[in-house]
């Protein structure tokens, strides 16, 4: 073919050759190239060949696909025609089965058609078959004419077969051509016609058999069933052109193919006469019916009912873009498409006003032309439907893109860039405003919105800070790009989020990128564009939802999002001040992390995050009750306005501190964790309500948990204190070597050592590290507090009383100075409940409370922060049980029943009950009291043991006793060890009265060793227990 024509693919072959897709160059057209074999062009005549495929390449037909070229080359033939662009008659049948009788009546037609002109001329195809009828623009036409003729002739074969290739399909051969009738003629191809058209109705040839040969024969010898036999509502008409056309001798069959044609337009033709040119008959209705045709397309009538219609489609468009995630286009595209159809419907309205009037007066209008003809009802409706699935097609495109991965629109988790849940590490943004503080704020708001995803997850700033102290980097390092990239991948993190802020002329522009880890490609950029200060939040929320988008979040599921100014603030100022405070509690300076909160909600007093931690940070001061009651209830007041995962952590809080009700602080966390199943605040809280139900082992998995992804310090702190709880001290000590590796000048680690100190009872080693907390914070008067109070603690278990008093009165000082009067008092009263249990100093108690009680009167103080409970146990061990009673009778009356329900609440029933010499209710209080808090095993079993041996029952008073002095109980230093001293003492007495030496001298001696140091007002007691020891020891065993 040389350089003429360009080969681009094959296309497969036929019965007698291989077809080739070619570009002929200089016309820039598509053509076919069909080359015969080498073994069938071996016997060919080529001179013959050639004059036959000249008589054939002669027929010029709309319905024949014409012969451009043939030659040879070699011992190759080959012939040329032109590309016909849709599917074959075989590829329809293959996928429709039967056709509608109307299309195959259509394709019948032109197919007589074709053959009627090929025969006129000499030409007969001899192979006529659904492959060889193509199916282009509505229409059929016949290719191969004159091939199988035009090899059978040059071969000199006219045979079934020439060299072993079939010039014929036995499913439609004609009998005189199965056996090879030298007299065969045009005839024949009408044959193949009706056995084609019998297939096209009937969805099967006329006969069929497991081999060629047997086809042949039923050809010859056997009648083919009617058309109507399978499909009954083919017309008999077209039924009886059909069985003609298959008659077996050719005289019994059309003579010409012509003669089918009239036929054909019969079936394809509805009866009735023809319409005049240039008019259009008025249909036959009944002139209420144009009446109400005319009023019906009154063109206002037509517009308020397109209006109506377009805000249900609207509506339902809309509700299908939120709920299916489609993008926001395909409902602006809706509203477009409406909006192009309001007019075509008001012109086919007028169109068919026209024609009704025309029916009322009984005159004919012209035949509409050009577009006019287009404006009926029909038409408009069919149109706008088209539209509509036009848009939904393409919506349906852009999700698959979308979801595959495909295209610009396909997302990196589609794409598998990223996967989902990856974690990804938010760089601090550049600032290039005049504002030095706005591009931290900017961060944290972006931070904050992005870990809104379900698809990823982000390292935190205390998981930041830990990994820098792993590099020996300063944990308040700036995070820029370089280092956000190294940390990126130290720790296996795929991607890192940058941007910056700058000023457009009075606005200003955020933009932010995700870069690749590995080697800085840039994924993803976005921008937005602000116009003011109050509009940079707005711009900073489009951005994160942008970027999430292209991550691979879901639509839905990012409108389902509230907005970021909802979620945190519209103030820059209040947003500035969160960060800070953000910043100061990871330092551990919770003093200025609450004064920060509460500027924070001060400035938007619907900032719920900011409400939610600042209860956080003052339960973890420890400060007054009402001040944590106040910012839980406002941040749940305002849950609405948080994220899901916030808003479940606002519930649980509020359920936690405020209305207490651990199903719900469970459920509230748990759900949380659904959302999140890697929330460091879920885990942690989670645990700390598993811990106190005695399910320590599930506590102890999701704390690890939460350090694995969010090494914060409360994850750290309650990991040791779960698994002190468990007797598991090797395991506390390496969680504390890993919590002072994290956070070296972190001061929870000293109190996490104290604590595994204090439950193994050596109160010598939980003092030092308590004094070296005391000594480190001694400009936080929260910190003073809290260590010179638990010192205070140490000093009383170990008898040293005076010790305890001044630590105790630094600790009132502390509390005052930080502006807790209720904290200060309730430490005051510790000191008299000391007096009362350690010096049976009963009167002295009650000068020491009264004292207390008019530095800090009850009145200036909140109900909530009044430590009634400290107040009532203290009356009750003086002997005061009347004051004990007033004061429980006044916590109820002033503190409203939602608000008191802790567990704690037993034990005031217990003290109370045994004030008033009343053992056996005190024990059921205390069992209650131990069964809301299964975790703690040791709380009130002092009280329990004493309630017993009050009552005579000396069993289950041992039973109690033992429990409380030998299970590991971390909580010891945060509610007193005073218990402790007494409790030994009681139970070397009562198996010294049982006889049981062995136990009397274990609990003597443990006594002595811990008071071994004690006041010199409290060595009496020590002596009389070392003579009792000594009294003991000489016994013989």
């Amino acid at each position: 073919m040389g350089d003429a024509y360009r080969v681009e693919k094959e296309l497969g072959g036929g019965g007698m050759s291989r077809v080739f897709l070619a570009e002929d160059v200089e016309l820039g057209r598509r053509v076919v190239i069909k080359v015969l074999p080498p073994e069938m062009a071996a016997g060919v005549n080529q001179e013959r060949f050639r004059r036959e495929i000249q008589l054939a390449a002669k027929l010029q037909h709309p319905h024949i696909v014409p012969l451009l070229s043939a030659g040879s080359k070699d011992d190759l033939i080959y012939y040329m025609m032109p590309f016909i662009a849709g599917e074959s008659l075989r590829s329809r049948l293959a996928k429709q089965g039967e056709l509608p009788v109307a299309e195959a009546a259509k394709i019948l037609k032109e197919v007589a058609d074709a053959l009627a002109y090929a025969h006129r001329h000499g030409v007969v195809h001899r192979d006529i078959k659904p492959d060889n009828v193509l199916l282009s623009e509505g229409h059929a036409v016949v290719t191969d004419f004159g091939v199988a003729k035009a090899v059978s002739a040059s071969t000199g074969e006219s045979s079934l077969t020439s060299l072993g290739v079939a010039l014929g399909t036995p499913t439609y051969m004609a009998p005189e051509q199965a056996v090879a009738d030298p007299n065969t003629d045009h005839r024949a191809d009408i044959y193949a016609l009706g056995a084609m058209a019998y297939e096209m109705l009937c969805g099967r040839p006329p006969f069929s058999g497991p081999n060629p040969q047997a086809v042949l024969a039923m050809h010859v010898t056997e009648a083919p069933q009617a058309v109507t036999t399978h499909r009954q509502t083919v017309p008999p008409a077209l039924n009886d052109v059909i069985m003609r056309c298959l008659e077996k001798k050719a005289a019994d069959r059309w003579q010409k193919a012509d003669e089918l044609i009239p036929h054909l337009d019969a079936v394809l033709t509805p009866t009735g006469g023809m319409t005049p040119t240039g008019t259009q008959p008025v249909a036959a209705v009944s002139v209420s019916d144009a009446a109400r045709a005319f009023a019906q397309a009154h063109p206002g009538r037509v517009a308020g009912l397109f209006l109506a219609s377009s805000l249900v489609v609207l509506f339902v468009v809309y509700a299908v873009v939120q709920l299916a995630g489609l993008p926001d286009w395909v409902f602006l595209g809706a509203i477009g498409l409406l909006a192009v159809g309001l007019p075509i419907m008001v012109l086919a309205g007028r169109q068919e006003r026209q024609r009704a009037e025309a029916a009322l007066t009984g005159t004919h209008l012209p035949t509409p032309t050009g577009m006019q003809r287009h404006f009926t009802w029909r038409k408009a409706i069919l149109g706008g439907g088209l539209a509509f699935a036009g848009l939904a097609l393409v919506a349906g495109g852009y999700m698959a893109m979308r979801v595959l991965g495909i295209g610009p629109v396909g997302t990196l988790v589609a794409s598998g860039v990223l996967d989902s849940r990856d974690m990804l590490l938010v760089a601090d943004f550049e600032n290039r405003t005049a504002d030095s503080g706005l591009a931290t704020s900017i961060t944290e708001a972006f931070r904050i919105d992005l870990a809104q995803s379900p698809v990823v997850r982000l390292m935190d700033q205390a998981g930041v800070t830990a990994v820098l102290r792993r590099m020996n980097r300063e944990p308040d390092s700036r995070l820029d790009l370089a280092l956000a990239r190294e940390i990126a991948e130290r720790e296996g993190i795929k991607a890192v989020v940058t941007g910056d802020i700058g000023t457009i002329g009075r606005g200003y522009v955020v933009s932010a990128r995700l870069l690749s880890a590995s080697d800085g490609s840039e994924l993803v950029a976005l921008r937005e564009t602000a116009d003011n200060d109050a509009s940079i939040i707005g711009a900073v929320d489009r951005l994160s939802k942008k970027l999430r988008e292209r991550i691979g979040e879901s639509l839905r599921s990012i409108r389902g999002n509230e907005p970021l100014e909802q979620v945190t603030t519209g103030s820059l100022d209040a947003l500035r001040r969160y960060t800070q405070a953000l910043e100061a509690e990871l330092r551990g300076d919770l003093e200025r992390a609450e004064a920060l909160l509460e500027e924070t909600v001060a400035i938007d007093t619907a900032f719920a995050m900011a409400y939610r931690k600042l209860a956080v940070v003052r339960t973890n001061m420890a400060g007054p009750r009402t001040h944590v009651v106040q910012a839980a209830t406002a941040a749940y007041r305002f849950r609405d306005r948080l994220p899901a995962l916030e808003r479940y952590l606002a519930t649980a809080y509020y359920y936690s501190q405020v209305e207490f009700n651990r199903a719900q602080v469970v459920s509230a966390y748990r759900s949380a964790l659904d959302v999140d199943p890697e929330s460091g605040p879920a885990l942690n809280n989670l645990a700390i309500q598993l811990q106190e139900m005695g399910q320590a082992a599930e506590a102890e998995s999701l704390l690890e948990r939460a350090i694995a992804d969010d090494p914060v310090t409360q994850n750290f702190d309650n990991l040791s204190f779960g698994q002190v709880m468990q007797g598991h001290f090797e395991d506390a000590q390496r969680t504390a070597e890993r919590y002072a590796a994290a956070f070296p000048d972190h001061p929870n680690v000293l109190v996490a050592r104290a604590w595994t100190e204090a439950a193994r009872h050596d109160y010598d080693a939980a003092a030092r590290f308590m004094h070296e907390l005391a000594d480190q914070t001694r400009s936080s008067p929260n910190w003073q507090r809290w260590s010179r109070g638990t010192l205070a603690g140490f000093d009383e278990v170990r008898g040293r009383l005076r010790a305890a008093e001044e630590n105790r009165r630094a600790a009132v000082e502390a509390a005052v100075q930080e502006g807790s009067p209720g904290v200060a008092l309730a430490l005051a009263v510790r000191s008299a409940l000391h007096q009362a249990r350690y010096l049976d100093n009963r009167e002295g108690a009650l000068r020491t409370v009264e004292a207390a009680l008019r530095r800090f009167p009850l009145s200036q103080l909140d109900p909530l922060d009044r430590p009634y409970d400290e107040l009532i146990q203290v009356y009750a061990a003086a002997g005061r049980a009347d004051r004990a009673r007033t004061l429980k009778a006044e916590l109820e009356s002033a503190v409203e029943p939602a608000l008191r329900m802790f567990p704690e609440r037993h034990l005031r029933e217990a003290s109370v009950a045994q004030g008033d010499g009343r053992p056996r209710d005190a024990i059921v209080a205390l069992r209650a009291y131990q069964a809301e808090i299964p975790g703690c095993s040791t709380c009130g079993l002092p009280e329990l043991g004493g309630a017993y041996d009050l009552a005579g029952d000396l069993d289950s008073a041992l039973a109690a006793y033992e429990r409380s002095v030998n299970d590991p109980d971390p909580s010891l230093i945060c509610r007193g060890v005073g218990d402790l001293p007494p409790t030994l003492k009681r139970l070397g007495e009562l198996y010294e009265q049982r006889g049981n030496r062995e136990k009397a001298l274990e609990y003597y001696g443990r006594f002595v060793d811990l008071w071994s140091s004690a006041d010199p007002e409290l060595q009496l007691v020590v002596t009389e227990v070392k003579t009792r020891v000594a009294r003991l020891s000489g016994e013989p065993r």
